[in-house]
This record gives C-alpha cells, sequence and structure tokens, in this order.
C-alpha cells in the first residue's frame, strides 16, 4: 500500500517517480496463517509460512481496538526496540485490563500496560544488560524483574498457606459445632430432671390424701372412741 509519492520533473522531459509504501510492523495470527499489518493500522490478505520473514512479531490480541492501539504505540518507540519483541498477547490479569505480554527474541518476559507501554518499555534497553538468566520484567506497578522459579515457588507458599488457613478454619467450625452439640445434651439432661422431680412430688401428694380430702373417715374413729 503506498503511503506517499513524489513526482519530480527534470528539464526538457524527464520525469522521476518516487513512491514510499508502508511498512508491515507486525502479523495477526489467525486460523487461516498470519495477516500482515501495516503501520497505518490496516490488515492485508492472509499469507503462507514460506512468505513470512525470517524474524516478525506476532500480534496475538482478540481486540482490533487494541490492536490499533499497539501499532499506533510502535510508531512511537525506537524501531531496533519494537524488533526486540518476538509476540505480544494479554496477559489477562484480573487488577489491569490492558495489560499485555512481550515475549522477546532474547528470552525474557515483559508485562506492560498497553496504556503505558510508550513511556514504559524503553527502560528495557537498560535493565535487560544486567540480566543474567531469562527473567520477567514486571512493569505493570512500578519496574522489577524475577523469574518463571521465584514466582512459581511464591505461588506455591501462597496456595499452601491458604490451604493451611482452610483447614484451621474447618477445625474450628468442627469445635465448635461439638461444644453446641454437648450443651444441648447437658439442657436436654437437666430437662429431665426437672420432669422427674416434678412426676415426684405429684405422686407423694397422691399417696398422702389430706383432712379435707376425707373428713367423714375421721369423725367416725373419733366417736367409735368415745362410746
Amino acid at each position: 500500500m503506498v503511503k506517499e509519492a513524489k513526482i519530480v520533473y527534470h528539464f526538457p522531459n524527464k520525469f522521476t517517480i518516487k513512491v514510499k509504501e508502508y511498512d508491515i510492523v507486525a502479523y495477526a495470527q489467525t486460523d487461516d496463517g498470519y495477516q500482515p499489518i501495516l503501520e497505518n493500522g490496516t490488515h492485508l490478505d492472509v499469507v503462507g509460512a514460506s512468505e513470512l520473514p525470517d524474524t516478525f512479531l506476532t500480534i496475538n490480541l482478540s481486540s482490533e481496538s487494541d490492536i490499533q492501539k499497539l501499532i499506533k504505540a510502535f510508531s512511537k518507540l525506537d524501531k531496533d526496540l519494537v524488533s526486540q519483541i518476538q509476540i505480544v498477547s494479554s496477559a489477562n490479569s484480573s487488577t489491569t485490563a490492558d495489560l499485555l505480554l512481550l515475549e522477546m527474541h532474547d528470552g525474557n518476559t515483559v508485562r506492560v500496560p498497553l496504556s503505558e507501554i510508550v513511556e514504559k518499555l524503553p527502560y528495557y534497553t537498560k535493565i535487560k544488560g544486567n540480566l543474567t538468566e531469562a527473567s520477567i520484567v514486571d512493569m505493570e506497578v512500578g519496574i522489577y524483574t524475577t523469574t518463571e522459579t521465584i514466582e512459581s515457588e511464591a505461588a506455591a507458599e501462597k496456595e499452601s498457606a491458604s490451604s493451611e488457613s482452610s483447614d484451621e478454619n474447618t477445625e474450628s467450625s468442627d469445635t465448635e459445632s461439638t461444644t453446641e452439640s454437648s450443651e444441648e445434651t447437658q439442657t436436654e439432661s437437666s430437662d429431665t430432671e426437672v420432669s422427674t422431680e416434678a412426676f415426684a412430688v405429684d405422686g407423694a401428694s397422691d399417696n398422702n390424701p389430706t383432712t379435707e380430702e376425707n373428713p367423714n373417715n375421721m369423725t367416725s374413729g373419733m366417736q367409735v372412741g368415745q362410746q
């Protein structure tokens, strides 16, 4: 696609035409192959593997809006820096929606928000010289370096701590349930004792009738004695 065309006239009847085309800055990976993306954001027809250059930048983003923002950002970055990027994909971060994962040709990985890539990515040029092994350069909040091993160990420790906390909560819940069950049993036992005592008192009252209940019997006894 033509980016710019100039026609220069030379006396007496000679013309020079200068044509400048848009450069291909990246390739979008599709089900059918790789689709070239020009520096103005235009997508060209899909090309086969045999038509790809030796080194190229692959963009694996589902949002066309994000692709256009990324292409625009590339135009503001140094071309040598952009050429060091091999693959761009989403980091699928739950905290930073536009966080990108950049896989570099040198084996390092960079995490950087799309909205801050122009400001932060140039620091990678200085940082990579101090790295002694394949590392992760995290630019999500501030800038620091780590490795997959360190992050895996940290994730394992976090999962272990979470599991222990869950077990403690379960044991605590079981203990509370046992205590409540014991208290209910004691309450039922107390209620049974109170009912038994009440029954005993009622029974004693039935076996010992009062004078008021049998006034005739007591009167007869007194009369016999007098006779």
